[in-house]
């Protein structure tokens, strides 16, 4: 069985779109921090962010969609996504589709974190992996991946309202 470094390693080797999603107050932040820190162990790489409440060593931060476009070979951090990328005006969401088909053509890694109202079903099918922290089950979207995803996840963990994790554990789904 793979240690939860190895796990998180695996998770950003190759381009894609990770969600990261729980509850507010739940630790989504912290667990950015972490896997930075993993990451920066063991790998040399450019680092994008947006969000992050403390400035992190060696990242720079991104504040617009436009600049995101323009990111090469890197990851890029979306901390509280809902904030940058608007989904409600359509002509965001166009903008932010366009975007989203240039992760991979550019050969980036994108992590999404939010609440669960934050993955719409439009967000949520573009994802190739997703993290799961605490969180309430109705607050999903219906019809979304990642609705059904943790919906057929069966644990002790999982009751019929809510996802109850402690603040230092995730479930990681990989299994697109």
């Amino acid at each position: 069985m793979k240690t939860n470094k190895e796990l998180v390693i695996d998770l950003f080797l190759t381009p894609k779109i990770i969600g990261l999603i729980a509850n507010p107050n739940e630790g989504k932040s912290n667990m950015i921090y972490w896997i930075l820190d993993i990451l920066s162990k063991d790998f040399k790489f450019d680092v994008y962010t947006y969000g992050l409440k403390c400035k992190v060593p060696n990242t720079i931060e991104v504040f617009s969609i436009g600049e995101v476009e323009q990111i090469k070979n890197s990851l890029i951090i979306l901390d509280e996504f809902s904030s940058l990328m608007n989904l409600e005006d359509r002509k965001v969401r166009s903008q932010v589709e366009s975007t989203i088909r240039l992760i991979f053509h550019n050969n980036n890694v994108l992590l999404l974190s939010g609440i669960s109202e934050n993955f719409k079903k439009f967000i949520s099918a573009k994802l190739s992996a997703i993290i799961f922290k605490k969180l309430t089950l109705a607050d999903l979207i219906n019809g979304s991946n990642s609705k059904n995803i943790i919906m057929n996840y069966k644990s002790v963990q999982k009751g019929t309202m809510m996802l109850d994790l402690p603040i230092n554990h995730a479930v990681i789904f990989d299994g697109f």
